[in-house]
């Protein structure tokens, strides 16, 4: 199965459309920072693509919740904005969410910059920026993923 990640559109809506589009996911998750723009994503074009969504720091008065935990496929996922775990000045804070959720891959956003790694235990992935890149995580059904980093263009 696929899972297309998503954060910080900030407005830029045609980017994902073309990822959707091309990558044809179970399941998108917008990490924060204009989740209005996966919501109008879905009403536009996949009314009835399954979507999660959490709020970012410029999602003020969103009814997104702050952190989604879930098992997708088999695989145990804790997902979140980053700005409560101040990712901008390290991960170990939300390593700790992550670890103490029992998540396998942990998802995050706010800082603009792509990153996939494995950090003690966890896949750590952030898809970047919506306008530049994104991330797609596919499952074996069996509790084993791959997460990768794609260019939006």
């Amino acid at each position: 199965m696929k899972l297309l990640v998503f954060s910080d559109s900030h407005g830029k809506i045609e980017p994902m459309r073309r990822a959707i589009e091309r990558e044809r996911p179970d399941t998108v998750i917008h990490l924060g920072d204009c989740v209005r723009d996966a919501e109008n994503l879905r009403r536009e074009i996949a009314p009835t693509q399954a979507f999660i969504s959490v709020c970012g720091n410029c999602d003020p008065g969103s009814d997104a919740p702050d952190r989604a935990e879930f098992v997708f496929d088999g695989v145990s996922v804790f997902a979140c904005h980053g700005h409560r775990y101040r990712v901008k000045f390290g991960l170990d804070a939300l390593c700790l969410a992550g670890r103490l959720s029992g998540a396998q891959l942990v998802l995050f956003g706010h800082t603009h910059a792509a990153l996939c790694q494995e950090l003690g235990g966890l896949t750590l992935v952030n898809p970047g920026s919506a306008a530049y890149s994104y991330a797609l995580v596919e499952t074996d059904g069996a509790g084993g993923f791959k997460a990768r980093l794609l260019s939006a263009e």
